[in-house]
Parts: structure tokens; sequence; C-alpha cells
């Protein structure tokens, strides 16, 4: 097992990616929907020192319990993004239709951010990424989530008994790597 220590920062979605992800086309949102998208644009702007990444590889053969056949040839990075809890108390805050517009909001930049650790490590590698795949995703069981936890302990990230995430703006993803001559 190898921890990475990668300098990656949260890239703060789009108005028009904010407005898909809750839903509403950018052509049909009125102003009071574009307004509550802006402010929470400008939410997750303040919260992002809050973010968190982290990512561990695995050599071919040499993966813990939770990954047996997973890409048992290959490389495999195990990793996590987390946007803080400052977001889990703005989502339980007032004014329902602006928590509606920072969970969307929320939603893309840890996605964002999950995608720009991937990035970062494919460089890092100069490998290929396979699709990134997380518990819960085909017959991968979801109890794998409290494993994937237990690998970043300084993170913040807890996962309770029934294997969701807290902060709930986190997320974990497995990815296998392929060398550039493949």
């Amino acid at each position: 097992m190898k921890r990475l220590f990668l300098p990656v920062s949260l890239s703060p979605p789009t108005l028009k990616q904010v407005l898909w992800r809750s839903g509403c086309p950018p052509h049909e949102a009125g102003a009071e929907i574009e307004g509550s998208a802006r402010k929470a644009l400008s939410v997750l702007e303040e919260l992002s020192s809050g973010a968190v990444h982290g990512a561990v590889l695995f050599s071919s053969g040499k993966h813990p319990c939770f990954l047996q056949g997973i890409w048992p040839d290959k490389l495999v990075s195990v990793s996590i993004t987390s946007l803080g809890h400052r977001v889990d108390q703005l989502l339980e805050g007032p004014a329902e239709l602006d928590r509606f517009m920072l969970d969307s909001a929320a939603s893309v930049a840890v996605e964002s951010l999950m995608k720009t650790l991937q990035g970062a490590i494919a460089d890092e590698l100069n490998m290929i990424p396979t699709k990134r795949i997380a518990p819960g995703y085909g017959d991968f069981p979801l109890s794998a989530q409290k494993n994937i936890v237990e690998l970043f302990p300084d993170s913040g990230v807890t996962c309770n008994e029934s294997f969701m995430l807290t902060p709930v703006k986190s997320m974990t993803g497995v990815t296998g790597w392929i060398p550039q001559n493949n």
C-alpha cells in the first residue's frame, strides 16, 4: 500500500451544471431558480477550504480482501473526497429552494473533486484509468464503504452501520490503472 499526497483543489461547478443536476434545464430556469443556484455557487466557493481528498495505491496481486476480484492483475487506487461538515450544516438550514440548489451544487462539486483527483493520479502514474467504481455498484458490495473509510482515518469522513457516509457530500471510488503502452 502506498499513500499518494497530491495537490488537488476543488473546481467550482458552473451554473449550467448546477441547474442540470437540480433537474432544471438552464434554458427553462427562471430568475428565482437561477438566483438560488448562483447563491449556492457562492456558498460553495466559501467552503472550498474544507474539502478533503486522499488516495491509496495497491500493487497488482496485493489488494486487500475487500478488493479481491476487482482488477486483480492491475495497480488499483482507492480514493475518497469530501466537502466537509459545514455543507451538512447548511443543508439543514432554512429556505428550501436554496438548500435544494446547494445540495445540487455540492453533488456536482464532490464528483468534480473526485474526477480531478483521478486526473492527478493519472498524471502522477503516467497511466490510463479504468472506469471508477464505487461500493454498491454492480457486485461491489456497499459494505466496502467502511473498509475504504478506514484507509483514511484523518479525512473526517465516517461510515455508519448502513454504510452511508458523513459528511453527506463525500464519496469513495476504486480505479484500476493501465500502462500507457497498452
